[in-house]
């Protein structure tokens, strides 16, 4: 049974796992990082990923030590903008264009690129370390640069050129021919990426895992990528929603939507397109619900525990009933976003969705996913491993090592439901 270690690169946490070609989930590590949001977010992507190692291979519960993967992948947020020094510009640093992430409000009307303004703001805030940057790249690109010494940009697929950018779309944006040769060139994702070095193999000091120089790294995706084939989200009407920090409702089209307040982009599979409702800072609002809450009860509470309180609250405690609020109007809000996405589907070849599949920091609370079937009025699933987005990593690299021969049968192979939730409270 071959293994491999997929990571992925969130805006405030690296997730590891390593991971079988049946999709099974052998042993998982989450790393908060301390400097998200940040100019040296990258800066510590690296160590994240040794300590994730660390915990993944030496865990008391699970038998890993004599286990060796044969591949490694990385994925992650994006569009972010680092140098080779590590500078980094954040996908959600506030930039003059107001561009916004895939999955959300209308495109930058000067640039179809999600890129290009980025781009435009780290040379003009950072113009010094802009001139001495051999390479600049395009976020989880960089971990990749540290463990092989080998630049490149992951490009989904061949339709998101425009999304990134052409030596056309950079000149049009007023970037030299010098500028250019700063963006390495574009693979695809599942693509071999490189080989571990030594310096990264002394670094991780895991060669006892198969953590050693010669390793195959591979390319992941952006991380919404990895999601959309983490979940299997890769056929006409199939939806997913990744609920973190923000949440996005993700339906798999024939045809690219055009409407408002949906964003369209490709979908991995050629032919097929992407569209999406984002719902703003979901998970911030209520991470600042429980600051409150901890703040005015005197102690600290899970989330899993909170949220219980809060649904089951009988309306007698002010606090708790805040938060059940809370859940609803955020249940609300993806309601309203399928309904969005329903509307602009009709009269089209592409059929309605009739499940969805959850992915993210919801998916962990059983108690949250229940309320949401039943406002938003659909089944759902939650996957055995939440972050779907390794699951797609090793979709990947196991399409890219011939295990399957193409990513949606690959997809179709790793994915694995854990639950189902009914809008009546039933539960599969």
């Amino acid at each position: 049974m071959k293994h491999i270690l997929c990571a992925d690169i969130g805006t405030s946490s690296l997730k590891a796992a390593v991971i079988d070609e049946k999709g099974r989930v052998a042993s998982y590590s989450r790393q908060s990082f301390k400097k998200y949001g940040t100019e040296n977010a990258a800066s510590e992507w690296m160590e994240a990923l040794k300590n994730a190692a660390d915990e993944l291979f030496f865990r008391e519960n699970v038998s890993l030590n004599s286990l060796k993967v044969e591949a490694l992948c990385i994925s992650g947020n994006g569009p972010t903008i680092v140098s080779d020094k590590g500078l980094t510009l954040m996908w959600n640093a506030p930039v003059e264009s107001g561009v916004q992430i895939p999955g959300g409000a209308e495109p930058d009307k000067k640039t179809k690129s999600l890129f290009i303004p980025r781009l435009q703001a780290f040379k003009k805030r950072y113009p010094k370390e802009w001139d001495e940057s051999r390479v600049i790249f395009s976020g989880p690109e960089y971990l990749i640069y540290r463990l092989t010494n080998e630049a490149l940009t992951i490009l989904p697929e061949e339709r998101y050129v425009e999304a990134y950018w052409s030596a056309e779309s950079l000149a049009d944006s007023g970037f030299t021919a010098e500028d250019e040769t700063r963006l390495p060139g574009f693979k695809a994702p599942s693509s071999k990426a490189g080989a571990l070095t030594k310096a990264a193999e002394s670094f991780l000091s895991h060669e006892e895992n198969g953590l050693c120089a010669g390793l195959p790294v591979y390319c992941g995706a952006p991380d919404f990528i990895s999601a959309l084939i983490g979940t299997n989200t890769l056929e006409a009407g199939t939806l997913c929603d990744r609920a973190g920090s923000s949440e996005g409702l993700n339906l798999c089209t024939c045809t690219p939507v055009d409407a408002p307040g949906i964003r369209t982009l490709p979908s991995i599979i050629p032919g097929l397109w992407n569209a999406s409702v984002l719902i703003p800072d979901s998970g911030i609002r209520f991470a600042n619900y429980k600051k409150h809450f901890e703040e005015q009860a005197g102690f600290s509470v899970t989330y899993a525990d909170l949220v219980h309180a809060a649904i089951t609250s009988d309306g007698n405690e002010a606090v708790l009933d805040q938060g059940k609020y809370l859940m609803l109007q955020i249940a609300m809000e993806a309601r309203d976003g399928l309904s969005k996405l329903n509307d602009a589907i009709k009269n089209t070849d592409t059929p309605s969705p009739v499940s969805l599949t959850v992915t993210g920091g919801q998916a962990q609370n059983d108690d949250w996913t229940q309320m949401k079937s039943s406002v938003m009025g659909i089944e759902i699933h939650t996957p055995e491993c939440h972050d779907a987005e390794l699951i797609g990593d090793a979709a990947l690299t196991f399409t890219g090592m011939g295990l399957f021969s193409d990513i949606k049968t690959a997809a179709g192979a790793l994915h694995r439901n854990a639950k189902i939730f009914f809008p009546g409270g039933d539960q599969g």
